[in-house]
C-alpha cells in the first residue's frame, strides 16, 4: 500500500503542477492559494487517488484527480454508471474534500 500511495503522490503533484488553474479557469500566473493550500490540496488529490487505486472495480489510472481548496474534480473515462457514482462516493469521504464535481465520462 505504501508503493501505491507514493504513486499516487507522485501523480497528484505532476496534475496539480499544471492543471491547478484549469480547475478554477484562470491562468497560472493566478493562483492564489498559499503554499499551505497547495501542499494540503496535492495530500487530498493524494489520498484520494490512492483511495480509488484501493478499489479493484476501478481502472484509477484512467482517473485524474485536482483539487483546487479542498474541492476535488473527478476526470476521465469509466465503464459504467456505477464506477462513475462509486468514484464520487470514494472521492467525498476522504478526509479534507469540501466538495466532489464528478466530471466522468462513461464511454
Amino acid at each position: 500500500m505504501r508503493g501505491v500511495l507514493a504513486v499516487a503522490l507522485l501523480l497528484a503533484g505532476a496534475v496539480l503542477g499544471g492543471c491547478a488553474a484549469a480547475v478554477v479557469g484562470n491562468s497560472a500566473g493566478s493562483d492564489t492559494r498559499n503554499g499551505t493550500q497547495l501542499a494540503g490540496d496535492a495530500a487530498t488529490s493524494a489520498d484520494v487517488k490512492a483511495r480509488l487505486l484501493a478499489d479493484p472495480s476501478l481502472k484509477p489510472l484512467s482517473i485524474s484527480v485536482m483539487t483546487y481548496l479542498g474541492q476535488v474534480t473527478l476526470a476521465g473515462l469509466v465503464d459504467s454508471d456505477g464506477q462513475r457514482e462509486l468514484a464520487g462516493r470514494l472521492a467525498a469521504g476522504v478526509k479534507g474534500v469540501k466538495g466532489v464535481r464528478n466530471d466522468l465520462t462513461v464511454k
